[in-house]
């Protein structure tokens, strides 16, 4: 009894030692911020003192010898001592957005850029809000250490570990879960406030491209870019674009009754028929889209080779690849031969406009297209036709059109006989 006696006193002592300490830090913390405050304001006094003399130099060497050259050396100080000015106003609001944020879980300066700022105030949200969703991430601990079981210790060695005693002892892990869902909490804030942000981004680059405001959309492409690498943006400007909206009919309506044309492509003595008519209007109408919406996105997007390899694989997908599925089929009830001219007329002219597209340069324009966009042309044209080319669907095809050709010449053959 008097071993524990002891080692109860023992421990209260160490709590209200240690207790005393944490008072200490905490008044040193507070301390130190309010030495950085006030030496964050000595530099920001003595910056503004430092512009009013170089406003006065300038006025008077502008009067004399060389005034020119000292006045521009003069403004490239100003503009650089303006942009650290601006970088210590951000740091500034920065640590004070995270101290607000991690110690009271508010974000109300954030909530007011995001509300009052306007389209600019969204962006410069943005940014700092992803800054400090990188500074909370640094702090939470790794995954492995969420898992760890919690060993139960006594409050003696616990302490000991906290105090920093190299004893291999571990350090209060009730204290420790705290703080670790403290962190925790802080980064769901954060997070759930991007996610709103996110919306109100996509929904001004909506209103922006409304009234073509193309800098508006640029602004928050560049802000959206930070979220899933711009995928957000990127497919809502590709899925509300007006092609897929206004021109949806070109790519479901029923095909034309344009008996004579059909007769044509199954009659083996007659030429070959051209494209038919209805996909060889989408392809044109898709060609002059790409061409007109490559200027666009080149001036919208910094990405803009992303997005316009996404642009290009939708409507290749989502609309040629359904009229030329649709175009086939027809010429498949119809008969093989009519299937293989089809095919071949739809290959040849998809090819054409392909390489005009690749010389008309889209976003490089004058030049070509670069290697990538080269690329990704290539492949939806293959894409497209590789469901006729795979395996022996071509062969057998061509085989079915023989053998028809076949029993009709021997049909009229035997009929020429026997009559």
């Amino acid at each position: 009894m008097n071993r524990l006696g002891s080692l109860s006193e023992q421990r209260e002592t160490h709590e209200s030692e240690l207790a005393d300490a944490v008072r200490r830090a905490e008044a040193q913390h507070r301390q130190h911020c309010a030495t950085l405050q006030t030496k964050l304001d000595q530099a920001l006094e003595q910056f503004n003192g430092l512009e009013q003399g170089l406003d006065t130099d300038a006025n008077i060497q502008s009067h004399g010898t060389g005034g020119g050259n000292v006045a521009l050396q003069i403004g490239e100080r100003l503009e650089e001592l303006d942009r650290q000015k601006r970088r210590a106003e951000d740091a500034k609001f920065l640590i004070q957005c995270w101290q607000d944020v991690s110690e009271r879980g508010d974000l109300s300066h954030l909530e007011d850029i995001r509300r009052l700022g306007g389209g600019e105030g969204k962006v410069r949200c943005a940014q700092i809000a992803r800054q400090l969703l990188r500074i909370s991430s640094r702090l939470v601990p790794p995954p492995s250490l969420l898992a760890t079981p919690i060993t139960p210790r006594t409050p003696h060695s616990a302490l000991n570990g906290v105090n920093g005693n190299t004893n291999g002892l571990a350090p209060d892990d009730t204290q420790g879960m705290t703080d670790i869902q403290r962190q925790r909490k802080t980064n769901e804030l954060i997070e759930r406030f991007l996610e709103r942000l996110e919306k109100d981004l996509l929904e001004q680059f909506d209103e922006c491209k409304k009234q073509h405001n193309e800098r508006g959309m640029r602004d928050c492409a560049v802000a959206l870019h930070d979220f899933n690498d711009g995928a957000s943006v990127i497919g809502r400007f590709v899925n509300q674009h007006e092609f897929f909206l206004d021109r949806g009919h070109m790519i479901t309506e029923e095909l034309a009754e344009d008996r004579e044309a059909w007769e044509r492509a199954a009659d083996p003595d007659a030429e070959p028929p051209a494209v038919e008519s209805s996909l060889r209007s989408l392809i044109d109408e898709v060609r002059l889209v790409i061409e007109e919406e490559s200027f666009t996105i080149k001036h919208v997007f910094p990405f803009y080779e992303q997005v316009l390899v996404t642009f290009l694989q939708r409507i290749f997908q989502q609309s040629i690849q359904q009229r030329l599925e649709m175009v086939l089929e027809k010429a498949n009830s119809i008969s093989p031969l009519a299937f293989l001219r089809a095919l071949q007329a739809s290959r040849n002219y998809i090819g054409l406009v392909v390489e005009d597209l690749k010389q008309h340069g889209l976003t490089e324009h004058p030049d070509p297209v670069s290697p990538h966009v080269a690329s990704t042309l290539d492949q939806q044209v293959e894409d497209l036709f590789i469901p006729y080319f795979a395996g022996s669907t071509y062969i057998d095809m061509e085989k079915r059109s023989l053998e028809e050709l076949y029993a009709s010449l021997l049909y009229r053959f035997t009929v020429y006989h026997v009559s």
